[in-house]
Order: C-alpha cells, then sequence, then structure tokens
C-alpha cells in the first residue's frame, strides 16, 4: 500500500522515514513537507494510509484529511499532535481519523499503531475485493447477470482482460488454502508496476485451479501498454519460478459485457494454449485464422506402431512412442489438437486391435477417456501414460487370442493393476499356459528388464508419485506399493532414486516451485 507522511518541519520529516524503512519495500513510502503537496501527489498516486501533523503552515493535517477523505474514501488517517492540541485532534476523529498519537511519539507506540492501521486497512481491503470479485465473476460467466456493487464501473468501461493458466509440472505444489492462494495473487499483481493498476483497480479472479483471469480499466492507450507490460512480466517471472505458463489477453469494448469479452478470450485461448510448453497469445486480428499443424508424418509412426502392438513387442512399440511424442513436442502442437490426436490414435490402435482379434469390430468399445491429458505438462508424462494405455489394450484382449509373445503385454498389465499385492511370475505362467522360463525369457527380451527389476522399478515410481503429492505419510507409502519391510523399501528406494524416500520427500517439498 501507499503511506503518506507529511510533516513541515524537516528533521521530524527525516526521522519519520527512517524510521518507516521497517515497512519497505513491500509498502511504498512518500514523505510530502506539507499538505498541498500531499494532496497534488494523491491526484495520481493515492494513498492507503496518511500520517500527518497536525499543525502545519497553510494546509493543516486535519484539512488533507478532510480532502483525501473526499476523494479516496477508503484513505485512513493518524495525526500527530502536542498536548495543547488534544481536543482539536479529537475533532479530526470525526473526519475519518482512526488514531492520533502524542508528540514526541516513542517508536514502540508509532509501530503498533501503524500495524494496528495497516491490519485494519487490509482486512478492509479483503471485504471489499471479496464483494467486488464476486460480483465480476458473476458478469464474467454469465451472460446475463446483476452489476452491483463497486463492479459496476468496470462493466461499463474499456478495460484489459486476461487468462492465466498455470501447467504445473510433477512434484509441484498444489493450491493450498486460502491465505496461500491470497498470497499468491498478491505476488502476481505485484507484477503491474503503474498506479493505475495498483491497489483495487486490478482484479484477480480465481476460475478454478489452475486458471485466474485479470480485469483492469485500459481507457488510453498508457494504461492499455500498462497492462500488457505487467502480464509480460508476470509470464517471464513465472518461468523463471520453472512454472508452466500461459496467458492471452484482450481488451473488452466500452460498451462490451464482460460475458461477451471474456467468451471470445476463452475460445482462443483453448484453440490456441500450447500443449508441453508455454504460451503467449496477442490479441486476435479480425483476419487471424488458427495454425493447423500437419500431422502426416505422425501418423506414419502410428502405423509402425500398430505392428509392434499386434507383435507384443514391448520395448519397440514404446520406443516408436517416444518418437511420436518427439515429432509432437518439434511440430508446437496445440492442445486442441493434441487431444483430437489422441482420440484419433486409440480410435485406430483399437479398431485394428478388434479387427485383427475376432474380425468383427465392437464400435461402442473405440471411444476412450482421454480426460487425464488435463492433467499432464510434460511431453514425459504424456508418452509415459501412452506406452503403458497402449499396452494395456492388448493385454484387454481375450486370452484365448494370445500368442505367446503376446503375453508380455498382458503380464504388464497385470503388474500395472496389482502391484500393491504379492506378484508371483510363476502363478502367471502357470494361469496362462506358458513355461516360467520362455515367459522369463521373453519378458526380458521385449522389454529389457526382468521381471523382478520391472517391477521395482513400476514400485518405486508409484512410491515417488505419492511422494510428490504430499498428502501420503511416508509410513504408510511403503505399504501403498507393495512392501511390507519399511527398511527394505528404504534401500530399494535409495538404490534406484539415489537417496531415501524421507530426504527425498523433504527435498521435493523445499524445491518446490511456488504454489498457484
Amino acid at each position: 500500500m501507499n503511506i503518506y507522511l507529511v510533516e513541515d518541519e524537516r528533521w521530524a520529516l527525516a526521522e519519520l522515514v527512517e524510521l518507516f524503512k521497517r515497512y519497505q519495500p513491500a509498502h511504498r513510502v512518500l514523505a510530502f513537507g506539507s499538505g498541498e503537496d500531499a494532496l497534488q501527489a494523491a491526484a495520481t498516486d493515492p494513498p492507503q494510509l496518511v500520517l500527518t501533523d497536525i499543525n502545519m503552515p497553510g494546509m493543516d493535517g486535519l484539512e488533507l484529511i478532510e480532502e483525501l477523505i473526499a476523494r479516496h474514501p477508503d484513505v485512513k488517517g493518524i495525526v500527530l499532535s502536542v498536548h495543547d492540541q488534544f481536543a482539536y485532534a479529537q475533532r479530526g476523529m470525526k473526519l475519518g481519523v482512526i488514531d492520533y498519537l502524542l508528540k514526541p511519539v516513542k517508536k514502540d507506540v508509532l509501530y503498533k499503531a501503524i500495524d494496528k492501521a495497516m491490519q485494519g486497512i487490509a482486512d478492509d481491503g479483503r471485504s471489499k475485493d471479496d464483494r467486488t470479485n464476486w460480483s465480476l465473476m458473476q458478469q464474467l460467466i454469465a451472460a446475463e447477470s446483476p452489476e452491483a456493487g463497486t463492479a459496476a464501473p468496470l462493466a461499463h468501461r474499456r478495460c484489459g482482460l486476461a487468462l492465466l493458466q498455470i501447467d504445473n509440472k510433477p512434484g509441484s505444489a498444489g493450491s493450498g488454502d486460502d491465505a496461500c492462494a491470497g498470497r499468491r495473487a498478491a505476488a502476481l499483481k505485484s507484477h503491474f508496476r503503474h498506479p493505475g493498476l495498483q491497489g483495487q483497480a486490478l482484479h484477480c479472479l480465481t476460475i478454478d485451479a489452475k486458471r485466474k483471469v485479470f480485469l483492469a480499466p485500459a481507457p488510453d492507450d498508457g494504461l492499455a501498454e500498462a497492462f500488457r507490460s505487467g502480464l509480460s512480466a508476470m509470464h517471464a517471472s513465472l518461468l523463471r519460478e520453472g512454472m508452466q505458463a500461459h496467458v492471452a489477453y484482450a481488451f473488452k469494448a466500452e460498451r462490451e459485457s464482460l460475458n461477451h469479452s471474456y467468451e471470445g478470450l476463452l475460445r482462443r485461448f483453448e484453440a490456441q494454449v500450447l500443449f508441453g510448453q508455454p504460451t503467449w497469445i496477442e490479441p486476435a486480428a479480425r483476419s487471424e485464422k488458427i495454425r493447423q499443424t500437419d500431422l502426416a508424418a505422425v501418423w506414419e509412426k502410428v502405423r509402425v506402431l500398430q505392428t509392434h502392438l499386434k507383435q507384443g513387442d514391448v520395448r519397440k512399440g514404446r520406443e516408436t512412442i517416444r518418437k511420436i511424442g518427439d515429432e509432437l513436442r518439434m511440430k508446437a502442437v496445440t492442445m486442441k489438437q493434441l487431444t483430437l490426436f489422441v482420440n484419433d490414435l486409440f480410435y485406430s490402435l483399437k479398431y485394428n486391435l478388434e479387427a485383427s482379434a475376432r474380425g468383427e469390430i465392437n464400435l461402442g468399445k473405440l471411444q476412450e477417456d482421454i480426460s487425464i491429458l488435463n492433467e499432464f505438462a510434460t511431453y514425459e508424462q504424456l508418452t509415459g501414460w501412452l506406452a503403458d494405455r497402449a499396452f494395456s489394450l492388448v493385454g484387454e484382449r481375450e486370452p484365448t487370442d494370445q500368442n505367446p509373445k503376446g503375453l508380455v503385454p498382458v503380464l504388464m498389465s497385470w503388474i500395472h493393476a496389482n502391484y500393491p499385492h504379492e506378484l508371483s511370475l510363476r502363478q502367471f505362467a502357470s494361469d496362462n499356459h506358458v513355461s516360467l522360463g520362455y515367459l522369463s525369457r521373453l519378458f526380458k527380451s521385449q522389454t529389457g528388464l526382468t521381471f523382478s527389476e520391472y517391477v521395482i522399478r513400476h514400485r518405486i515410481a508409484k512410491a515417488k508419485e505419492l511422494l510428490d503429492e504430499g498428502d501420503a505419510r511416508l509410513s504408510d507409502v511403503c505399504g501403498l506399493v507393495g512392501y511390507e519391510d519399511a527398511k527394505h523399501f528404504s534401500e530399494l528406494f535409495k538404490k534406484f532414486v539415489g537417496e531415501r524416500p524421507h530426504a527425498y520427500a523433504k527435498r521435493k517439498k523445499e524445491n518446490s516451485p511456488p504454489s498457484f
């Protein structure tokens, strides 16, 4: 917030400035030698708190506070007085003065009064912001909504409108509680340096766990450029923090509804936001056409993948999926195009597997739920899931249709489904009428790992996911991934990860990017 110090005695003003360094740089402290100077500065950079001497030549302290409150009703004032000005100071309470301090003021008394005033301002600001943001949210999401309270003026003005989405990478912190979310919103807003976009002029609305909307008045080119510059600084800061951030912005016309402007921005955002890398989306030109990436080369690799699936060749299949991911990354596909591609990919894979297995196709089984794509932020996550899901399709086929080589994907699916429990390769081989030695050699040739190594790696990967999420207790994690002996689990974890579970969880918590 802006804190004004107004004192006509130069030495007293210098002492106040020194004392108020305690509140910097979190707050701006501005010093003035006269009431007139302070009032003039308030026209472009208004204060939230004013500490002023009462007795000054020209405009005195009470006249200053009266003028400031008339122009900025939320301003809070504290006056400094001497003994014979006590009655004078009391009359100031009627003008909106919230406290008075007796000269010479002691440092601890000053800090106690200022801290109390700042807490009150913060509480009042939060209440007002909550009411304003609720009203703005209603106007944003509903075509017809009442324009109520302090949000109404913004709906009738030209304003900047921006959509921010942050895709957290594996192990990053979650959204946290309300206090944490409030601090994050304040940190995001701090990048908007222009005085006209500070305080209550800039609104940050939470849409969901990933998305926020920023609104600010932009009646002229100067404020419009300040809004764009603030967004750019915020985007750059999030990228430095290791966050995968996407920003799209637009400017709402004076008579345009917030809902109409937001819906247009949302459509453009969802058509252009990239997968696996940050996105910056400028306002649309009328003639702008959405770019469509040619994926013909990717579909050539999909046909190769289909062959590997039919043959049950896990190693080659995973390598092909990795190449598919690399191709998609190189082409910088949008999330919308990726979603369509993955949907068509599974339709094609299921169609071919159904046709080769039975000669007949159950169309009802061809649809795949791919909503999990919204949880991914990297191509590593995407290709890992694609490989597991693609080979699980083979495992879902009827056992009578399997040849011995096709048992490996079935075995992998069985491991993925039952890893928290005791697993026996011997029992699996017996159930599927194949020799243990042959199945063991087949599994190693197709995956590059022995059955035991594959199980351990999968369990450790699941343990890391639980520790990354931060919800499961360390004492519970080993049991959740299939180990009864905590010491044995800890040794295995260290062997494959390089550190013990406790150290891993602590490091992840300390190094996680700030929560959104």
